[in-house]
């Protein structure tokens, strides 16, 4: 049945104004196109004239209503639907008065012809404008198409029922083809209702899904932070202990424990690591790097510190690779440790190789290839594709021989893939796998004094001597280890627990370097160097002041630097870039 809604919704209303405005004045212009072909005017000059003025008036109302709908509609949608079924009603009726008007005048002949074809065509253009409201669509075309059937039974028979049931005939046709039409649009519409209910849905979904992600960084870098401050300690304290005098057997325990502290500081690592590159906030840091230099002290510190290398581990680096090429060394560093440190986890006969080489690249620059070779116990076929997952392990029953979080392989697929990469393995079991990896780098055109001279550790690895040194530090095994750490190198040292007392020691004495914590309580050391840096600013003194936390990301390097710090260093303190620290910065001081 066709049934006029009372007010369709404004979905539809705007579907009406979109497809009806161009027929406004549609109309008029068919009068006035056919009593110029057939000069009804001369015949009835004022019904012609007053057809068009009402014609014309209509249109009007019906362009104001379509041109004003944002304004009007919302305000008395009721109103809006009426004035606008009104005048298209109007319009109906006043064709349909005209067509009368002819068919009254000139019978049947060429005059009528003219004008069932331009009925015709109206009766289109009412179903394509109008069929989104269906009870207006069917009064329009029963009254556009009715009006010309009625006058038609007043010709001579048989043209007049001929014409009427043609008339007819038509009529059901185009509400036929409306309520297909109009159905075709209540699906549209339900169609973008659902598309606008699944986009809010999907909009909730991921804001959702950014809260949790910030909240799991969030979560993680203070886990970290507190996870990595006990550890330094520990370590720390280790290393002291370890450089007094021990029995042999205190020695082989604290080594282990040692051992053990790296162990867990590489999984804290991994954890942090992975968080990052899921959330995608891991940036690359790229400097020139000495690549010869870095492979020989990754390989050199795996080798050394591991005491489970049961194997000769070789490398080489082809003279193909420049001096020095533009990467980030850190990553590359971790690429290299987790894979040779997997292949000294798996080998116990044979030996391990570590193989650089480059080959140019389309974009310019280089592509470093590399290789780590081990002769371990291999990868079955079925397990190749498992070993870059996330968590995954070649062997994951609870009697596998090797342990491990299966963190470091996913980790260092994703880090490949950032420096735009690819990586593959290729395993025989029994034996051993070759890992293959491949990343972009560019020839840095500037050498440095270090080039076919070894590293440049051994050159800065000369720690500076007799600095009075601020440590701002509220942890008290940390400080502890760091004053101890200091004092043995002939420095001395004073310690702050916390920012605010941090500021007053640096006020109160003269300070070659100042190693600043960052998370405290009272004033954080972000604060706290803000507060010294202004204070600074004032006298022209400039003290070194270098970042001591267990905030390990990119970004807290960034905010300590635009604190005012000069460097960054992550706890557990790695006691070589200390001394580099020391080298570097703790001279004489820079006045302004």
């Amino acid at each position: 049945m066709f049934v006029a809604p009372s007010s369709p919704d404004i979905r539809t209303a705007r579907m009406l104004v979109s497809r009806a405005a161009p027929g406004n004045f549609a109309y008029a212009a068919c009068t006035l196109l056919v009593g110029a072909l057939i000069a009804i005017w001369k015949e009835h000059p004022v019904a012609w004239l007053a057809l068009i003025v009402v014609q014309v008036a209509l249109g009007g109302l019906r362009f104001r209503r379509c041109r004003r709908f944002e304004m009007l509609y919302p305000s008395d949608p009721g109103k809006w639907i009426r004035h606008f079924r009104l005048a298209s009603l109007g319009l109906a009726i006043s064709w349909g008065l005209l067509t009368i008007l002819i068919t009254g005048t000139y019978g049947v002949g060429s005059e009528l012809v003219l004008v069932m074809l331009v009925t015709t065509g109206l009766g289109g253009g009412v179903i394509s404008a109008l069929s989104a409201d269906l009870g207006m669509v069917a009064s329009v075309l029963v009254t556009i198409l009715g009006l010309p059937a009625l006058a038609a039974l007043s010709l001579p028979a048989p043209q007049n029922l001929q014409l009427s049931v043609m008339f007819g005939i038509y009529l059901g046709y185009c509400l036929s083809q409306a309520r297909i039409q109009n159905r075709q649009m209540r699906a549209e519409l339900a169609a973008a209702d659902l598309l606008e209910t699944r986009s809010r849905e999907l909009n909730v979904a991921k804001h959702q899904a950014e809260s949790a992600s910030e909240a799991k960084s969030l979560f993680l870098a203070n886990m970290s932070h507190e996870i990595r401050t006990p550890i330094n300690g520990l370590l720390g304290m280790t290393e002291l202990t370890l450089a007094t005098e021990l029995t042999a057997e205190q020695r082989e325990f604290l080594e282990l424990a040692r051992h053990s502290g790296r162990n867990l500081l590489s999984l804290v690592n991994d954890i942090l690591d992975f968080s990052r590159i899921e959330a995608g906030r891991l940036e690359l840091d790229l400097q020139d790097t000495d690549l010869r230099a870095l492979v020989g002290r990754t390989v050199d510190a795996l080798v050394v510190g591991n005491a489970g290398v049961h194997v000769p581990v070789t490398w080489h680096v082809d003279e193909t690779v420049p001096s020095l090429c533009r990467l980030d060394p850190l990553r590359l560093r971790q690429i290299l440790t987790n894979l040779l440190g997997n292949a000294i986890k798996f080998t116990r006969n044979g030996s391990i190789q570590v193989r650089l080489r480059s080959v140019p690249r389309d974009e310019g620059g280089v592509w470093l290839e590399g290789e780590v070779i081990d002769t371990g116990i291999g990868i079955a076929a079925d397990k190749l594709d498992a070993v870059f997952g996330t968590f995954a392990q070649a062997d994951n029953s609870f009697a596998r021989e090797f342990g491990g979080a299966g963190l470091g392989l996913a980790i260092t697929r994703q880090l490949v893939v950032l420096m735009d990469g690819t990586i593959a393995v290729t395993s025989t079991p029994g034996q051993g796998s070759t890992f293959s990896f491949r990343i972009a780098a560019t020839v840095s055109p500037r050498r440095t004094a270090a080039d076919g001279n070894g590293s440049t550790a051994e050159a800065a690895a000369a720690p500076g001597s007799g600095l009075d040194v601020l440590v701002v530090e509220d942890n008290l095994v940390n400080s502890r280890f760091v004053e101890k750490l200091l004092e043995r190198r002939g420095h001395r040292v004073q310690v702050a627990a916390n920012g605010r007392l941090g500021v007053e020691a640096s006020g109160a004495a003269d300070f070659d370097l100042i190693l600043m914590d960052v998370q405290m309580p009272e004033m954080d050391g972000l604060a706290a160097t803000r507060a010294i840096r202004q204070r600074e600013g004032n006298n022209g003194v400039h003290v070194p002041i270098v970042a001591l936390t267990a905030h390990a990301s990119n970004e807290d390097r960034d905010r300590c630097l635009a604190a005012g710090m000069d460097d960054y260093l992550t706890k557990p303190l790695r006691v070589p870039l200390l001394d580099v620290i020391l080298e570097q910065l703790a001279g004489p001081r820079v006045t302004a």
